[in-house]
């Protein structure tokens, strides 16, 4: 199935947006923002179904509308759940990735920056980005 042409199910053209979607290519992607000094994501969320999505995608993944509008995500979060990798053959080690929460009920995966000691579940975070455009999760000292 070429790019130019692709094929629903039942062999009906589809249009173009059926392609696989680059959603990996992050020297394009606009992912972070900061707006007086706080961290957001950008997202997008369906019109329709409100599903939400990170990182952006024309597409809603749960219904298939082609009616997704930007959303921001953030600046605060709860840790879900998290892992620290000790044996990598590709990053310096460790690391910890942790999947978290944003009140809207996305949920994404995120790197943590925080000795193990201060993690657990149900912490809450905040977002940070570098000048790079890198982004991470840190506990957040202002949460009660």
């Amino acid at each position: 199935m070429s790019q130019d042409s692709p094929k629903t199910r039942a062999g009906e053209a589809a249009g173009p947006l059926v392609a696989p979607l680059d959603d990996l290519a992050f020297e394009s992607r606009d992912d972070v923002i900061t707006k007086d000094g706080a961290v957001f994501l950008l997202g997008a969320r369906s019109a329709s179904s409100g599903v939400e999505a990170f990182p952006a995608r024309p597409i809603c993944p749960e219904t298939g509308a082609r009616d997704m509008e930007t959303a921001q995500f953030g600046p605060t979060a709860m840790l879900y759940s998290f892992a620290t990798i000790h044996v990598s053959a590709s990053r310096d080690v460790p690391y910890t990735l942790g999947y978290i929460d944003f009140p809207s009920g996305l949920r994404t995966l995120a790197h943590v920056r925080a000795p193990d000691e201060m993690l657990r579940c149900d912490l809450p975070v905040v977002l940070c980005a570098g000048p790079d455009g890198d982004w991470w999760v840190e506990p957040d000292g202002g949460a009660s």
